[in-house]
């Protein structure tokens, strides 16, 4: 007997998918009552499981798509300005989503744990917004919902300014004039719990990133002695202890976001279980996991990702001071 499907992502992705997509595709296929439903021009073999339906299409097939939906021009030179659609998914593929109580909306550079565990009580308590992320978030899939996003905010029409401005103005999250705002202004039910590990981008280590009670700002940890694994379909982190008892906390976790963080992948591609370290997919040397082994296990490996990022920005920066000038 077949399961009852509880959501299906929509994942419009143009250009080519991560060097560890199978493995993003692997954590899929262990969340069998959830369906993703991506677009892509990428065409290169890769072991789909069953709930993951591919549409071949370009996109320039899905500019037309959208701007066949409003009746007022709409920006999308680039497929990053997508990220400004997502609230907009339940309307636009309304067809391709029948059926479903729930829909979402995610990225690419995550890994899931055990989706159900988390999200399936909230659905079941009848939450209208699940998420307030744009890396995965769900929406009760109504018409009214599926359409929320065109009312206006504070009196003005938010999403066609967004729509119609070529820059990215995170309308998928956060709390700047977002889907977030329209959600609250309409008295809407949301979840606002943060149950992923999502990775502070300015920091070699994986330290996490939460969002503060203000809504505004965020708060990052330390750095800690720890690592992920994903063990055949969930996601934990292990936290070395202090002291001399050295006890071990053991947390898992909806998913891990790698904030388009560079990865290397040196576990095969049907690896039921490995670890995740900076910056890098590693079998595990010891299994389970145990306050005696934890010492034999390596934790990072050696990276130059906060100088590669430093060194960006301050390229950026000292191209558009040198284009200010002339």
């Amino acid at each position: 007997m077949e399961r009852q499907k509880h959501a299906a992502f929509i994942i419009p992705y143009f250009g080519k998918f991560n060097n560890y997509f199978q493995l993003f595709l692997n954590s899929c296929a262990k969340n069998p009552t959830y369906d993703w439903i991506i677009f892509t021009d990428d065409k290169r073999h890769f072991q789909y499981p069953d709930n993951v339906i591919v549409h071949d299409t370009t996109f320039a097939d899905i500019k037309a798509l959208f701007r066949s939906k409003f009746s007022f021009d709409l920006s999308m030179d680039k497929p990053y300005k997508l990220c400004d659609y997502k609230p907009a998914y339940g309307y636009v593929f309304a067809e391709y989503l029948k059926g479903y109580p729930y829909w979402g909306e995610c990225d690419t550079d995550l890994i899931f744990g055990d989706i159900d565990q988390f999200l399936f009580p909230k659905m079941q308590e009848g939450y209208d917004k699940i998420g307030i992320f744009g890396h995965c978030t769900l929406y009760r899939n109504t018409e009214e919902l599926n359409t929320l996003f065109l009312k206006k905010l504070n009196g003005k029409q938010r999403f066609q300014q967004v729509a119609q401005e070529y820059w990215n103005h995170s309308f998928d999250e956060e709390f700047k004039e977002s889907i977030n705002d329209i959600f609250e202004q309409e008295k809407k039910k949301i979840c606002y719990t943060e149950y992923q590990a999502n990775i502070y981008t300015k920091s070699s280590d994986f330290r996490l990133t939460t969002m503060n009670e203000d809504r505004v700002t965020y708060r990052h940890e330390s750095a800690k002695k720890a690592f992920f694994t994903w063990e055949r379909g969930k996601l934990y982190r292990y936290i070395s202890g202090t002291g001399d008892d050295m006890e071990i906390e053991k947390k898992e976790y909806l998913y891990l976001h790698m904030q388009s963080r560079p990865m290397k992948v040196r576990v095969g591609e049907q690896e039921e279980i490995y670890k995740i370290i900076p910056n890098s997919f590693d079998p595990l040397e010891a299994y389970p996991v145990t306050k005696k082994n934890f010492s034999a296990i390596r934790i990072k490996h050696f990276n130059l990702h906060y100088f590669r990022l430093r060194s960006k920005n301050l390229w950026i920066k000292t191209k558009k001071k040198l284009t200010n000038t002339k």
